[in-house]
């Protein structure tokens, strides 16, 4: 089953700025207390989208390190460059996690997948992919959802649609932990998974529409079959905080010397 995504840069950000509104964690925060705990000199952002996450590395590599970011969308990459024109020790380029990264061996010390290797065709191509172009005792972090990630939203859908989020869509929520975890310890050093508890609270029901039609559940049940926004606020609240859980789970593989 091929369960490769495009993203699309409009719903991309929708949910980005659902997150800086009304999450009570931003995993950016996460993200910024990792990379402190060891020098970063060389960085990959793999499925680094419009760059939302390039300032912080570029921070922790300082001038004398390099940050390289890829995205298989073309959109969100010239999105990125107009964001870091100029910017030096930056390249950012188009680049699919289902090809052979156009990478050196052992290029870089940490590599970030950030809400996007759940995306990959093919988990274990992908994964020594990312094993190949990490240098000796190099990092590799994977963050996204797990089984428990926005339950409230399946939940919507099924009152909507009468339907089940599909076997692609669960797949994807469950797959770091199913697939890439175990395929990880068996191919890395060292891994450790880490947990990530969070909460969205929508103020209304507008306002947790927004981020529902942001989702790729949505786009591959309720939107395909024409429900439109008024279908959907009829199955909401009229009024009151509307809270959306986000469970995330980090994994964090460490390459042998």
């Amino acid at each position: 089953m091929d369960i490769s995504y495009h993203e699309t840069q409009d719903r991309l950000t929708s949910r980005i700025r659902a997150h800086k509104l009304f999450g009570n964690f931003d995993i950016t925060d996460w993200i910024d207390d990792f990379l402190g705990h060891r020098p970063r000199v060389n960085v990959l952002d793999l499925g680094c989208g419009d760059g939302n996450h390039i300032d912080l590395y570029l921070r922790h590599v300082g001038d004398d390190g390099t940050v390289t970011g890829a995205d298989r969308d073309e959109a969100l990459i010239n999105r990125a460059k107009a964001r870091y024109l100029d910017v030096e020790n930056l390249s950012l380029r188009v680049g699919s996690m289902d090809d052979a990264l156009p990478f050196e061996d052992g290029a870089f010390d940490l590599c970030m997948v950030t809400f996007a290797v759940y995306n990959a065709r093919d988990a274990e191509f992908t994964l020594r992919e990312l094993h190949r172009v990490l240098d000796k005792n190099g990092e590799l972090v994977m963050i996204g959802p797990t089984a428990n990630n926005v339950a409230e939203l399946y939940e919507f859908n099924e009152k909507v649609t009468g339907r089940k989020a599909d076997e692609k869509t669960l797949r994807r929520s469950e797959r770091i932990v199913n697939e890439f975890l175990p395929l990880a310890l068996g191919m890395f050093g060292s891994v450790r998974a880490e947990v990530i508890n969070s909460v969205l609270t929508f103020p209304n029901r507008d306002e947790f529409l927004r981020y529902f039609c942001s989702t790729l559940l949505y786009e591959e049940i309720a939107e395909r079959e024409g429900h439109s926004l008024d279908d959907l606020k009829a199955y909401c609240p009229p009024s009151g905080a509307m809270p959306v859980s986000k469970e995330m789970v980090a994994v964090v593989a460490t390459k042998s010397a």
